[in-house]
């Protein structure tokens, strides 16, 4: 090799170790800062007509697993997701309280309950009587207390949605401008820490939502949501969420903006082109999905278990049970009830066979006023063999038999002979219908004279206050947990806890009424909604109040313990993901001070090559 030769190879190798020191340094120093991936220095061999004369650094690699970097950013998404999710639980567990714990719902009730047999044993004990409507208060207060927490819940999810929107969309206009400048920085040395800038916010938005992210040949990244709607494609798209204010138990997600109460989150393309991506149902995993999830499955399915709680208590201990007694006209025979007092929401039921193929009928006919409800759906109803009917009354008695009458059709005939009487009649001497029973559940308001039931609790969200499970306008269930109260004529006068007749007056000493409202609350069984969670549409759960106040409390401890569980499991996944990604993009500063020792001899080598080149010219100079 001649002189000049070995003079260009060796200033070849110093520009080589020079890059390749200032790369080592890099890594050195930013060892400890969070996204930073481990350099290196591409080089090349410079060749001359078949022969190497020296090296030249071509760019700046990143050491970087794509497919690990997925899978982390995957398995991040469900994490942060279930993070959320036993965050807002745990804080729901809380509020139920441990069971057998002081405060605890099931404590509560167990207390009334208890309260209740003490007054069955010493009704003439002003201090029994106290105590019931103390133990009846508190469990009031308690509902609406966790009924007032659940909804704050609903506002936090509301209000973290919105600001996991900011951040996303922040993240995105980001992205649009390294996109850019991968692309003009594509034989930069800067290149690489653009594009560990560009990692750092596509992790940011990985958390946040269930993203995919591909590639382009020039460094730029397309990203899209889970089920490919597109995110960013050169320019950004931006999320758009109408937060609310002031969520409550009435405010419900619905396709329908009228019926919406809460925010939903749409996704706008830089063209304007706008998607509803609640409406489409395309949000699942990350913390955005997963508050979404909880504000409107989650805890609105918290919330209808308050409110059957609240509902079956009410209705347990108000419902007066009016049974047919036989009917005829002529050959046709069947049952009549009088339907006196029926409050909207009221039930009445009929069961009847129709031969062939001789299997009973049941049908649930409830009092609609309100003819924007109608018709109803048969989930109107817990029980999942019935069929529902709507029936507006407003209109008298006659209006509603001939209402009741075209429902039910051939077979079945309904009139009101008198008064409130509702009369249903099988087909005669045709003899294919045969009715079985009929009887009507009403919801007592008199205190006195109808009774030993007692309408001891009440709805504070009503001018007259009575709970009925009226339909009429909103569902008076929902949200009923956050309005119930303590009937405070009741409250005012605890004797009316035993004296169920005034005339002749029942004495204080009388049974009756505190028998029958325990055997109501520990004996006689309820079907409950499906929809609290608790129970399945074809399998509904049917129990008394007491036992399905416990399953209440028990189900919200089960939920957050299995999502602790769940979060535990995933976390072991998102950290042996982490460190074998941490070990692939990390710094080993003892292997890079090591390399820097290599580097710097290179450098004095190539040095003293040159050193020695130019004391042989000076020498070649000198003859």
């Amino acid at each position: 090799m001649g002189l000049l030769n070995a003079l260009n190879a060796a200033n070849s190798g110093l520009r080589a170790t020079e890059s390749g020191l200032a790369v080592v340094s890099r890594n050195i120093a930013n060892a400890d800062t969070p996204g930073y991936t481990r350099k290196s220095l591409s080089q090349n061999t410079l060749t001359v007509g078949g022969a190497s004369f020296g090296v030249e650094s071509t760019s700046v690699q990143r050491s970087v697993n794509a497919f690990l970097q997925t899978q982390l950013r995957l398995e991040t998404s469900q994490f942060n997701g279930l993070s959320v999710r036993q965050e807002f639980l745990g804080q729901i567990d809380q509020m139920f309280g441990e069971p057998g714990a002081a405060n605890a719902l099931d404590t509560l009730v167990n207390s009334f309950s208890q309260s209740l047999q003490q007054l069955a044993a010493t009704p003439e004990s002003f201090a029994s009587r106290e105590t019931v409507i103390a133990d009846a208060a508190t469990f009031a207060q308690q509902l609406r207390q966790l009924s007032s927490g659940v909804q704050a819940q609903r506002q936090n999810a509301e209000d973290l949605i919105a600001d996991a929107v900011i951040d996303v969309n922040a993240a995105l206009e980001q992205l649009s401008v390294i996109n850019g400048q991968v692309a003009i920085n594509e034989l930069s040395d800067l290149r690489a820490d653009i594009l560990d800038e560009r990692d750092k916010l596509i992790d940011q938005v990985a958390g946040l939502l269930e993203i995919k992210v591909h590639e382009r040949d020039n460094g730029a990244v397309l990203i899209t949501t889970a089920s490919g709607n597109t995110l960013l494609d050169g320019q950004a798209a931006q999320l758009s969420f109408d937060r609310h204010g002031n969520v409550g138990a009435q405010s419900l997600y619905s396709t329908n903006p009228a019926d919406r109460g809460v925010g939903t989150l749409s996704l706008v393309s830089p063209n304007g082109f706008s998607i509803d991506l609640l409406e489409q149902g395309i949000l699942s995993d990350g913390r955005i999905g997963t508050l979404i999830e909880l504000r409107d499955t989650t805890l609105v399915e918290t919330q209808a278990q308050l409110d059957e709680l609240a509902h079956s208590f009410a209705l347990a201990l108000s419902t007066k049970t009016v049974t047919g007694t036989a009917a005829s006209a002529g050959l046709q025979t069947g049952l009549e009830v009088d339907t006196a007092g029926l409050q909207s929401g009221n039930p009445i039921t009929l069961t009847y066979t129709t031969t062939p193929p001789g299997t009973p009928q049941t049908v649930s006919i409830i009092r609609v006023d309100d003819p924007t409800q109608l018709p109803l759906a048969n989930t109107a109803t817990a029980d999942p063999n019935d069929t529902v009917i709507g029936v507006d009354f407003s209109a008298g008695i006659a209006a509603a038999a001939a209402t009741i009458d075209a429902a039910l059709g051939a077979g079945v005939t309904v009139s009101s002979p008198s008064g409130d009487i509702l009369r249903f009649l099988d087909d005669g001497a045709a003899a294919t219908t045969d009715i079985d029973a009929l009887s009507v559940a009403v919801t007592a308001t008199s205190l006195q004279d109808d009774g030993t039931q007692l309408p001891l609790f009440v709805d504070l969200g009503t001018s007259n206050q009575v709970y009925s499970a009226s339909l009429d306008g909103s569902p008076q269930k929902l949200g009923f947990a956050g309005r119930i109260s303590v009937n405070q004529a009741i409250a005012q006068d605890n004797e009316l806890l035993v004296r169920y007749a005034s005339s002749p007056q029942t004495p204080l000493g009388d049974t009756a009424r505190p028998l029958d409202l325990i055997a109501r609350l520990n004996e006689q069984a309820f079907t409950f909604d499906p929809a609290s969670g608790i129970g399945q549409v074809q399998d509904p759960f049917d129990s008394t109040v007491i036992e399905f106040a416990q399953r209440v409390v028990s189900f919200q401890t089960g939920q957050a313990d299995l999502s602790e569980r769940e979060l535990a499991s995933q976390d072991i996944v998102v950290t042996a993901l982490r460190e074998r990604h941490e070990a692939d993009i990390g710094v080993d500063v003892n292997s890079e001070l090591s390399q820097l020792i290599t580097l710097q001899n290179a450098f004095a080598a190539n040095a003293r090559i040159i050193q020695a080149i130019d004391e042989m010219m000076r020498l070649i100079l000198q003859i």
